[in-house]
């Protein structure tokens, strides 16, 4: 498979927090274009050699980091970025932004590897590095507490996920910011509402999407769009498509496509416990919540798929995997029956999908152990090119060649 793959999907900067005019671009942008792993660790040896500064040492980490985590390495991705922390994390207040990048390359890798904690410790990482070099709190500063509270959210942590997201309001506010103040507001509803579906979320939620001031816009649709998703959830789709159409009126030029909904899917294996002694018995399907700990090691697959203009999803396969994918089928279906906001074109996505789970302490052992509490983690890899796809699946209704 071709691929063309902005490293600002793994260590970047948060173009959506970044201003209009364009202060995001200000972050290097890495590709990856084939290159043999080893030209990359070659690449990393020749700039500790010669002492490389800071900025250009992190540069090579996180290449390399990229090409390894894409080729299923990521143990060895996650070292690399960890030994290169250990070199430069003193250098937060000279270098900003490259040690914070390799924090959140490292919070990343975590998650997809299981280790949690260190997952947490990392995102706190990335926002104390720019602190430390940046006083002056910018869209660098909002993205790490965004993604802060989204670490703590995952985490279980929901006081935390909180907390941090009522401090980028304030923060954003400070420095004339309202649209970074509305997306945490927003996100704040939403959790509040996973977090106690009886409060005044939705109600609040209502509110703001009948705003029709032309400054408040973006809370309205932004509330539309939580409204739709928790509609369709409980099966009212013919509420959820009214807001859509609605947002599809007033966005008629609007060339991104928001995940509308997802359906919900539980993680299903093989139990090995269960397995029947005669030769072509089926085996039982375990909830891997209710199961001893699986083996999560080397499971992963990028799909791609198209999206239509209608928002659905077709055209979805496996582009690569690791090892067998059985936990992967519930994952597929549910990719399969993802509605995105509609969009004047076809477009094309990569993603990314790792299969693991949290390490916990076991009563009776000071070894940290998997949980049963399997999960999948999320990376996007789409660049806007469609490789293995040059053209789309025709509409639905339209006649097939």
């Amino acid at each position: 498979m071709r691929g063309l793959l902005l490293f600002a999907l793994l260590a970047g900067a948060a173009p959506a927090l970044a201003q209009a005019q364009g202060q995001s671009g200000d972050q290097p942008t890495i590709v990856v274009t084939g290159q043999r792993l080893q030209d990359f660790r070659d690449a990393l040896r020749r700039c500790l050699e010669r002492r490389c500064p800071t900025n250009e040492d992190a540069d090579a980490t996180l290449a390399l980091a990229e090409a390894l985590f894409l080729n299923g390495e990521y143990h060895e991705a996650r070292d690399a970025v960890q030994a290169s922390l250990r070199r430069n994390r003193g250098q937060a207040r000279g270098f900003p932004e490259p040690v914070s990048d390799l924090y959140r390359a490292h919070a990343r890798l975590s998650r997809h590897l299981g280790l949690d904690t260190d997952a947490r410790r990392s995102s706190y990482g990335i926002l104390e590095a720019l602190r430390e070099g940046i006083p002056q709190e910018d869209y660098r500063h909002f993205t790490a507490r965004l993604e802060l509270s989204e670490n703590l959210m995952q985490s279980g942590n929901y006081t935390g996920a909180r907390r941090a997201l009522v401090d980028l309001a304030r923060v954003a506010r400070e420095a004339g910011r309202e649209d970074v103040a509305t997306i945490a507001e927003l996100r704040m509803l939403w959790f509040d509402n996973i977090a106690r579906p009886e409060g005044d979320a939705r109600a609040r939620l209502i509110l703001m999407s009948r705003e029709t001031a032309p400054a408040q816009r973006m809370r309205a649709t932004g509330a539309k769009l939580l409204l739709a998703r928790i509609y369709r959830h409980e099966g009212h789709a013919d509420r959820a498509d009214a807001l859509l159409a609605e947002i599809g009126r007033s966005n008629a030029s609007a060339t991104r496509r928001r995940l509308i909904d997802s359906p919900a899917y539980q993680l299903q294996v093989q139990d090995p416990n269960n397995i029947g002694e005669t030769s072509g018995q089926d085996m039982n399907i375990a909830n891997v919540n209710t199961r001893r700990s699986d083996n999560f090691e080397d499971k992963w697959l990028d799909v791609g798929f198209w999206v239509l203009p209608n928002g659905r999803v077709s055209g979805l396969e496996v582009l690569r995997h690791m090892n067998n994918t059985d936990w992967a089928n519930p994952l597929l279906e549910s990719i399969r029956g993802r509605l995105y906001s509609a969009g004047p074109e076809a477009t094309y996505r990569i993603e990314r999908y790792t299969y693991t789970a949290p390490y916990e302490r076991v009563t009776g052992s000071n070894i940290p152990q998997r949980s049963r509490r399997a999960r999948v983690e999320y990376l996007d890899l789409s660049t806007g090119e469609a490789p293995g796809a040059a053209t789309p699946p025709p509409a639905e209704g339209s006649p097939s060649n």
